[in-house]
């Protein structure tokens, strides 16, 4: 139970810690053992199966089809704030997914309110609003040790251009603007200009967050 409350809040370490000290007890227990794989799966460990490979409707857990983007498969084996969420998602509703996102957040659930965020960005139609749930989602995903899901692997950068990542993937590497510049054959004013967008387009207030942002490995379902 500690571990499994441990990775809802996101403490993914901690999850891992107490699952093991499970398993330290009883090498067989079934739950620690799931919950360690879960722990794992959220750190980047080996690849797991995507969405449309898995049998849904053999999970533990139907709010994980949620998580996975296959609502519809488990809308009625869900109540409360997950059935909302689901609903949300089915609808691709913005405004309602950044609503189920707080809920889930003041519940003490923060990578499900970082996953619901991340999910919201996609399903807006005011840029402004995206932006706001993509800062949400990647303050949120940040507070959870690393955590990797198939929601928050949105959260990388499509949205910019050509030329804006690769900037933001040098600057993430630790290049300084005037690096960046020489690099590629650019003024420092040039390169400073594309960051600002590249930050306005990320919801991203500075070079602190773009390792996090550029660092994402291929989704891994937990």
């Amino acid at each position: 139970m500690r571990a499994r409350f441990a990775r809802l809040r996101g403490e993914v370490r901690e999850a891992a810690a107490w699952a093991r000290e499970g398993l330290v007890r009883d090498p067989q227990d079934a739950a620690c053992r799931e919950e360690l794989a879960r722990a794992s799966a959220l750190s980047g460990d080996p690849a797991a199966d995507k969405a449309g490979d898995l049998d849904l409707e053999a999970l533990t857990d139907p709010y994980d089809a949620v998580r996975l983007g296959a609502p519809e498969k488990v809308i009625d084996r869900l109540s409360g704030v997950f059935a909302r969420h689901a609903d949300a998602l089915t609808r691709a509703d913005g405004p309602a997914l950044d609503a189920v996102a707080e809920e889930l957040e003041q519940r003490g659930f923060t990578l499900f309110a970082a996953e619901a965020h991340a999910q919201a960005v996609g399903a807006h139609r005011d840029p402004r609003a995206a932006r706001h749930s993509r800062t949400r989602a990647v303050a949120l995903a940040r507070r959870c040790q690393g955590a990797r899901t198939p929601a928050l692997s949105g959260l990388v950068l499509g949205e910019l251009t050509a030329r804006q990542r690769q900037i933001v993937n040098l600057a993430a590497a630790g290049l300084s603007n005037r690096q960046i510049a020489e690099r590629l054959t650019l003024s420092v004013r040039t390169v400073g200009n594309h960051l600002y967008s590249a930050y306005a387009r990320l919801g991203a207030s500075d070079r602190g967050v773009l390792p996090w942002l550029t660092e994402l490995p291929h989704a891994q379902p937990a």
